[in-house]
C-alpha cells in the first residue's frame, strides 16, 4: 500500500551525491560512516563511505542521519524503507532535532590524545605559547579537550599537533570554545566547534574517525570472541 505524504515529511532535502552522512541511532550511538548514493522522492539512498557491505537494517527502523556541507550540517530522522549488503535507503525523512543541530556525534577515542592549545584573535594571530591539552573526543564538527587552562565561552583557539592515527599526520584545528564544565582533578572539559574547516581537511578528519570506528568495532568483536 502506498504511503500517505504527511505535511512535515520532507520531499526535496536538498542533498546532493557524495556528501558525508552519519547514520546514528535515536540515542547518538554511532551506526555507520556513509556518503549519499542519491536522493529521489523524498528518499536518500546510502552507501559505506569506504565501499565496505552493509549489515541488513530492519524495515521501518528509525534513524538519525547528519548531513554534511562542508563546515555546516542537517539532522534529520527518517525510516529504513530498503536495505541490501551495498546500500541502505532512508525515506519519511523529517526535521526533529532543532536543539541538536550544532551537536555532532563524538568518536571516543580509547586513549586520551595529547595535543596543543593556542588562543587566537579574530585574525587567527596566536597570543601566547601553547599549553598542553587532551583531546577526549572529536567529530566532523568539533571535539572535546581537557584543559589546565581557563577559557571562556566564545573564545578562539587554535589545537595542534592532534595525532588521531598512527597512519596519517597530526591534525591542527581552529575553533570556537561552546561549552565548559566544572575543574575536575584540575582540568576543565571544553566543548569547542571547529570554523573555516576546508573540505579536504573535513574529508582528511572523516577518514580518521573512519579509521579509529573500525579499530574500536575490530576490537569489540575481538572481545567479544572471547
Amino acid at each position: 500500500m502506498a504511503q500517505t505524504p504527511q505535511k512535515s515529511w520532507i520531499m526535496d532535502p536538498g542533498l546532493k551525491p557524495g556528501m558525508a552522512v552519519e547514520v546514528l541511532s535515536l540515542e547518538n550511538r554511532l551506526i555507520r560512516m556513509t556518503r549519499v548514493e542519491g536522493c529521489q522522492n523524498g528518499a536518500v539512498t546510502l552507501r559505506d563511505a569506504k565501499g565496505d557491505n552493509l549489515p541488513r537494517m530492519v524495515y521501518n527502523q528509525e534513524l538519525k542521519l547528519r548531513f554534511f556541507r562542508g563546515a555546516d550540517s542537517t539532522l534529520l530522522q527518517g525510516k529504513i524503507c530498503g536495505s541490501t549488503d551495498q546500500i541502505w535507503k532512508v525515506d519519511r525523512l523529517e526535521r526533529k532535532f532543532s536543539k541538536e543541530q550544532r551537536a555532532f556525534f563524538r568518536q571516543r577515542i580509547s586513549t586520551s590524545v595529547l595535543g596543543k592549545c593556542y588562543r587566537r584573535t579574530s585574525r587567527g594571530t596566536v597570543l601566547k605559547e601553547g599549553t598542553p591539552c587532551r583531546v577526549l573526543d572529536v567529530s566532523a564538527g568539533g571535539l572535546l579537550m581537557a584543559s589546565l587552562e581557563n577559557f571562556v565561552l566564545g573564545e578562539r583557539l587554535i589545537v595542534a599537533e592532534v595525532q588521531l592515527t598512527r597512519t596519517m599526520a597530526p591534525f591542527t584545528f581552529q575553533c570556537q570554545v561552546r561549552r565548559a564544565g566544572g575543574r575536575e582533578g584540575g582540568l576543565v572539559r571544553y566543548g569547542c566547534q571547529f570554523e573555516a574547516l576546508h573540505p579536504k581537511d573535513q574529508d582528511r578528519l572523516l577518514q580518521a574517525i573512519f579509521t579509529v570506528q573500525r579499530e574500536e568495532l575490530r576490537m569489540q568483536k575481538e572481545q567479544g570472541g572471547r
